[in-house]
Order: structure tokens, then C-alpha cells, then sequence
């Protein structure tokens, strides 16, 4: 009998809380909920509290001002669109709502949407008219609508008050100052310094005006009484040190931080400061130990990202990244640091983690010139080059004038092989002098390719004076000499590219294809050595063994070939290349041998069953290569080359029921290697016959790039561009593949398209 006892209590014990829970009314449930989610709010708990608040709805969703409170949680969440929701519920349950239209008009000001503000603080002035907020948003809307003339009629009204309010004030001069008033923004100055004594805003925003006109001596006066009238704000003393050191007025602004650092010894700002100035004079290692001593005072976000910035100027990638990881585990909200972090991940070629940090802002404020940019970059290195360019259209209708939107719109332009439009946007940036080395390099490439020469030596000259021997620098020289036929100065500069970037896959490229007609065999053979001796890469060893192939030398070739993938066991490229060189020296059944010896001997050499699956995918032995790459992926679900090769096989066979395995496969690939040409030719493949044309073609452009001259992957390119009726463009790229001297098996495929498409020009 103990033993049921126990159940029944065990039993009975939930009931009676159930019985308990059950007890309380709705309205009861309902005030214990708002009352946990304001107790999260007192602690900044912030997720907890939308829950709270939340679960309250759940019981009263016609309850405005919960939604309007949530609303604010969600913005202290950065949750900008789940916060609009909120509030346009509220203000739909309850239209006089005034919290609900002041929250939405200021989130649609933010967005630049400002039609809906307009039409939103007008809401507010028909049931309120003496709401000064509103009619001050109203203003606000208008002016940035174009409707300057009706927007500072209302300021005129506002500030005619007899004590406007300070931000009134503040927001009319800058649009008397916008409208070329600058006597009535000076006149509404000093009446504001006087109905405010205390106000270091107004006569800051002075001290910006007499700047404007250019009497520093005025401008002085007025941040100088600025910091007297708020003496005990040190975001007072900051501005003035901050003006000190815009003005170059070095003894004031030492001074003014002494001054600072002991009147205010708890506050990191006067060292935070300091180090900004030494970073602009190229101090960086002071500039990093007076951010330090400002962690050691205050370890906010703030400091760790200022922190981080200059870890990223000395090239420590790794504890910059660590630095933010720990920013934003303190405070998710961190915008900056979350930026930060983004663009190391695209530095480290990792777009995936690029796009995970971003994932919040990019749901939120997608336009944001700082957020579309990385996104866009990110999307680029992963193949999605439709994505990137409408979001970077959709900044660009909001952000006209950004100069960092126009380069990477530039970027994707030239990438999607479409020159005339890539000058079009280095053009509107060089017109407003804003080009980056960057943006001036695809100018000159786009320039010689649409075969505007004389722009082209434009933008190399203006390239060399930005960036004298930048690889882009020398890259560009070289190509535009051999453009003129100068073939000894196309020489010399990638010799010199060669020497100073030996690291660089492209300048090993064009070295050894203008070398040849510069110098001897032997000599080009010596100074690629050198460079290897540098910087001892896979890419190098293979230009190695190309050369000592060419001059006869097969075993020294298969030595530097077998060196390389050593060195990146990884590189699916290196393993074709490899099996090709037996393919090509006639060594395939040895090579079978060979690796078929080093399997049986050793079962979890995975590299040696790479190499057998490849010779054997080369000698058209399907069935043994299907094998073999399944036995890999046994032992190795996630290896990336038996992934790609074997999707390979499976989207060849023309069997339907294979083509989502093959996609399975190849996104494994993808996922592992984002930026590798050859898998994302392999996934474009797989796209395009399961007939997603737009996304193959996004897989394509990314291994064209890579891969320019590689004729199978331009007559992918082809293909798709003809099953989406761009029949011009597919054109370009058979013609491509066709006039390559490397041979490739779709040959035969691709000179059936040439004479379909070359049919359809006809007609």
C-alpha cells in the first residue's frame, strides 16, 4: 500500500496547483503578466518582458497601451518591424492614440518613409492641433519631403512661443541654415542662448555655424561659453576638446584633457577621445593603449569596439573578432560592433557568419548603407549576385548619394560582365571625387574591355596617385601597356607586382602568361621559384609544375603538383588538376595503381581515395568513381570534393529521381567552400536542370569570376543566360569557351548551341 500512496500524492500534488491556477479570473492572469514583464523591464530583460507582455494580449488583445509598451521593448530589442506592428495595432484598436501615432511617425522619419510621417503626424494634429511634437514631426516630414517653404512656416510658428522648447530651436536653425537663413538662424541662436543660459546644444550648434562661415575666432567664443555654461557635463568638455582638436589648437586640447581626465576620473570619454586623435595622426599603437585604459575605467561596448577597430588597422583580425564576440554577448543591441564583426567575417571569407551577424539589421534596416553594403558583399561570395544587386538598388533609392553603395553596385556590374554599366557607377564617383582605389581599378579594367582607352589610362593615372604600388596599381599598368602593345613595360610591371605580392594568386597569373614573350623559360622558371620561396603556396607549385611540364620535365611537374596538395589537402582543383596531368602524361593506369595500393594499405587515407575517385571520374569509369566517392562519404559525410564530384556524376546521368541528391550533395560542397569556382559551377549545374535558371546563373557569374577563362564553366554560363532568353549575352560566352585552346568534354554541346542561338540571330 506505501507504494500507491506515493503515486497518489505525486498525482494529487499537480491537481491541487491546477485547482489553484485554474482559480484566478482572467483579469488576475492578465496583471500577473504585465506585473513579471515591468519587473524584467527594471532589470533590462528585455526579451522576457515582450514575452510577459505578450502572454498579457493573449487574454485583452484590444489592449492599446500594452501594445504601445511592447512596442518600446521591441525597439529596445531592435525589432523595429515587430515594434511598427505594434504600435499600428494600437493605433488601429484605439485611433487617438498619441503614443502609438508619435512612435510610428518617428520610426517612419528614421526609414526616409516621409510621405507615411507626414501623413501620420497630420493624424495626430486633427483630433490634437495644439500637439507641438507633432507639428514639429509634421515639419520635419515636409522638409525632407522637398516642401521646405510650408516646413519652416511652421518652425516660424513654433519658435514665435514665447519659450519654445530647446530641440525646437535647435531643429529651426538647421532648417534656417538648410534654406540659406543664416541671419535668422543666428538671430533665434541668441535668443535661445538667452531663454536657455544653460544649454551647451545651442551654443555648440553656434560654434558649427561660425565654422561654416569660416570665422574660427566666433566659433571659438561659442564652444568655449558652451563648455562655461555646462561645466559639470563632460559631454560639454568632450565637444570642446573635441573642437581644439578639429582646429589644430594642440596646447588647448592638451590642456582641456588634463583638465577632463582629473575633474571626471570615472569617465572613459577624455581617453577614448585622445586615442581617436592619435589614430588620425597614425599613432596606432598610443591610440590602442588609451582605449585600454578606458576599458580598464568603464568595459562597455564602446570601448571594446573602439578597441577592435584598432586591432583591425594593426591586421589582428583574431582579437578583434574575439574583442566584439564579447561586445555583443554583453549587449546584443551593439550596432556597431555587430558591423564590425560582420566585415571581419567577410575579411575571413566566411559569408554564412557574415550574414548571422547581420541577420537582425538586415531584417530591420536593410537600406542602411552600413548594413546593405556587407550584406551585399557577403551574398557576392556565396553566388547570389541577384540578391545583392536589388538590395543595393533599394539602398540606393534612399541613400542616392552614397558612395559606398555606387562601388559595390560597380562591383556587381563588372562581376555580371557588364562594363559600360560598371563605368557608369565608377563615373558618378570619381564626378564627386569618391572613388576608392577599388572603384578606380574596375574603371580601368571596365574601360579597357569597352575599349575606351583614353578614360582607362585616366583611371590608372588617378589609381597610381591614390595607390602607387598597390597590386591593383601594377596590375592595372601591366594590362593597359599590353593593351598599347608595350609589351617590355607590361613586363616590368608585373615583374614588380610579382616581387612586392607573391602571395597574390593574379599576380603569379599574369606574370607567367607575359613573361614568355619577355624573358627565357628558364628564367621565368627562376623567379617563379623565388616567389614560392616567399610565400610557399598550393597556387605557386602549380605554376611551378606548368612550367617544368612545358619544358619536359614530367616528373619534376608531378613533385610540385604532389607539393601542392600537400599543402591544401582540401582543394578540390588541386586533385583535378592532378588527375589531369596523369590524363595528359599518360600515366593513368600507373596513377590507379598507385592510389588503389595506398586505399587497400591504408582505408582512412582519404586523400589517396580522392585521387582514385578522380582518375577513375577521368579515365569514364563512373561506376568505380561512384563507388569510391561513396565510400569517402562514409567515412566523411562532409567531405566537400566527393560531395561536388559525385553530385557531378548524379546530374550527368539525366535521371530526374538523381537530381535532388545531387542538389543534397553539392550544398554540402557549397556550404564548406562558398567562394570555390568548381562547386559552384557543380551547383549552378544541378540549378539549371531542375530548372531554376536565375539561381544557376548566380552560381555561374561567382565561378566565372574565379575562373574566366575556363571554357566549360563559360558555356554553363551560356546555357543558362539562353534558357532565360538573353541570347546576346549567351553568345558572348560560347563564342569564349569555343576560342579556348584547353579542352573540355561539353565541346561538342556547346558548338550545337552556338549554331541554335546563331540560328535565332539569324531569324
Amino acid at each position: 500500500m506505501k507504494r500507491f500512496v506515493g503515486i497518489f500524492l505525486a498525482v494529487l500534488i499537480p491537481c491541487l496547483f491546477l485547482i489553484s491556477g485554474c482559480s484566478k479570473s482572467p483579469e488576475e492572469k492578465r496583471d500577473a503578466y504585465l506585473n513579471s514583464a515591468r519587473s524584467y523591464m527594471e532589470k533590462d530583460k528585455y526579451a522576457e518582458a515582450a514575452i510577459e507582455f505578450q502572454n498579457a494580449l493573449q487574454i485583452a488583445p484590444d489592449d492599446a497601451q500594452t501594445l504601445v509598451t511592447l512596442g518600446e521593448v521591441q525597439l529596445k530589442l531592435m525589432k523595429a518591424n515587430e515594434a511598427y506592428r505594434s504600435f499600428s495595432r494600437a493605433a488601429a484598436i484605439d485611433p487617438e492614440n498619441t503614443a502609438a501615432h508619435e512612435y510610428l511617425t518617428s520610426i517612419q522619419l528614421l526609414a526616409r518613409k516621409y510621405d507615411l510621417a507626414e501623413k501620420q503626424a497630420s493624424t495626430i494634429l486633427e483630433y490634437e492641433p495644439g500637439n507641438r511634437k507633432a507639428q514639429e514631426m509634421l515639419a520635419q516630414a515636409l522638409f525632407q519631403n522637398g516642401k521646405k517653404a510650408e516646413a519652416t512656416a511652421i518652425m516660424d510658428e513654433l519658435i514665435a512661443d514665447q519659450k519654445p522648447l530647446e530641440a525646437t530651436i535647435i531643429n529651426a536653425v538647421q532648417m534656417y541654415m538648410a534654406t540659406d537663413r543664416t541671419k535668422d538662424a543666428l538671430s533665434l541662436i541668441s535668443r535661445g542662448s538667452s531663454l536657455y543660459p544653460d544649454s551647451s546644444k545651442i551654443r555648440f550648434l553656434a560654434s558649427d555655424i561660425y565654422v561654416f562661415k569660416d570665422d574660427i575666432g566666433s566659433a571659438r567664443t561659442w564652444a568655449e561659453d558652451a563648455y562655461r555654461a555646462e561645466q559639470n557635463n563632460i559631454d560639454a568638455g568632450i565637444a570642446l576638446a573635441r573642437f581644439y582638436a578639429a582646429h589644430h589648437m594642440d596646447d588647448l586640447f592638451k590642456a582641456l584633457l588634463t583638465e577632463l581626465k582629473s575633474k571626471f576620473p570615472d569617465d572613459p570619454g577624455p581617453y577614448l577621445l585622445e586615442s581617436g586623435v592619435m589614430q588620425q595622426k597614425g599613432n596606432i599603437d598610443e591610440a590602442l593603449s588609451l582605449a585600454q585604459t578606458a576599458r580598464k575605467i568603464e568595459d562597455t561596448t564602446t570601448t571594446k569596439t573602439v578597441i577592435a577597430q584598432l586591432l583591425l588597422e594593426k591586421e589582428d583580425l583574431p582579437a578583434a573578432e574575439k574583442i566584439l564576440v564579447e561586445a555583443l554577448e554583453q549587449d546584443p543591441g551593439a550596432i556597431s560592433a555587430r558591423i564590425l564583426l560582420a566585415r571581419i567575417y567577410l575579411r575571413q571569407e566566411q559569408p554564412g557568419k557574415t550574414l548571422d551577424t547581420l541577420d537582425a539589421l538586415i531584417k530591420n534596416t536593410p537600406r542602411r548603407p552600413d548594413v546593405a553594403v556587407p550584406t551585399a558583399q557577403a551574398y557576392i561570395m556565396e553566388g547570389k549576385a541577384s540578391q545583392a544587386r536589388e538590395l543595393v538598388e533599394k539602398s540606393l533609392q534612399e541613400y542616392q548619394n552614397n558612395a559606398a553603395l555606387h562601388g559595390i553596385m560597380a562591383k556587381i556590374e563588372f562581376m555580371e560582365g557588364k562594363y559600360k554599366e560598371a563605368l557608369h557607377q565608377v563615373n558618378i564617383l570619381a564626378e564627386h571625387a569618391a572613388a576608392t582605389p577599388d572603384t578606380l581599378y574596375i574603371g580601368a579594367l571596365s574601360a579597357m574591355r569597352t575599349g575606351e582607352a583614353a578614360l582607362a589610362s585616366s583611371f590608372v593615372d588617378s589609381l597610381e596617385k591614390a595607390s602607387p604600388e598597390s597590386w591593383q596599381t601594377l596590375h592595372a599598368r601591366s594590362l593597359l601597356a599590353l593593351s598599347s602593345g608595350e609589351k617590355k613595360s607590361a613586363y616590368q610591371y608585373a615583374e614588380k607586382a610579382l616581387a612586392l605580392f607573391p602571395e597574390k594568386v593574379q599576380a603569379l597569373t599574369l606574370f607567367t602568361s607575359i613573361a614568355p614573350s619577355a624573358i627565357t623559360k628558364e628564367e621565368t622558371l627562376e623567379k617563379v621559384k623565388a616567389a614560392c620561396e616567399k610565400h610557399d603556396s598550393a597556387y605557386c607549385h602549380m605554376i611551378t609544375a606548368r612550367l617544368l611540364e612545358t619544358s619536359g620535365d614530367v616528373e619534376g611537374a608531378l613533385s610540385e603538383m604532389k607539393r601542392a596538395t600537400r599543402l591544401e589537402p582540401d582543394n578540390s582543383s588541386l586533385y583535378h588538376a592532378l588527375a589531369q596531368f596523369y590524363a595528359r602524361n599518360n600515366m593513368m593506369q600507373k596513377a590507379i595503381n598507385e592510389y588503389e595500393a595506398l586505399v587497400n594499405a591504408k582505408p582512412g587515407d582519404l586523400r589517396a581515395a580522392t585521387m582514385l575517385g578522380l582518375l577513375n571520374q577521368n579515365q569514364g569509369r563512373i561506376s568505380d568513381a561512384k563507388k569510391v566517392y561513396a565510400y569517402i562519404l562514409e567515412r566523411d559525410p562532409k567531405n566537400a570534393l566527393a560531395a561536388n564530384n559525385l553530385s557531378w556524376i548524379l546530374v550527368q546521368s539525366g535521371k530526374p529521381a538523381d537530381l535532388n541528391e545531387a542538389l543534397r550533395l553539392a550544398q554540402i560542397a557549397k556550404d564548406k567552400f562558398p567562394d570555390d569556382a568548381r562547386i559552384a559551377d557543380t551547383l549552378g549545374y544541378v540549378y539549371l536542370k531542375k530548372g531554376l535558371a536565375e539561381n544557376a546563373l548566380a552560381q555561374f557569374q561567382l565561378a566565372a569570376e574565379k575562373l574566366p577563362e575556363e571554357p566549360a564553366i563559360n558555356y554553363h554560363m551560356a546555357l543558362a543566360l539562353a534558357e532565360l532568353s538573353r541570347n546576346p549575352e549567351a553568345r558572348k560566352y560560347v563564342e569564349k569557351a569555343l576560342d579556348a585552346e584547353t579542352p573540355f568534354d561539353e565541346r561538342e554541346a556547346a558548338q550545337e548551341l552556338m549554331a541554335r542561338i546563331g540560328a535565332d540571330k539569324d531569324q
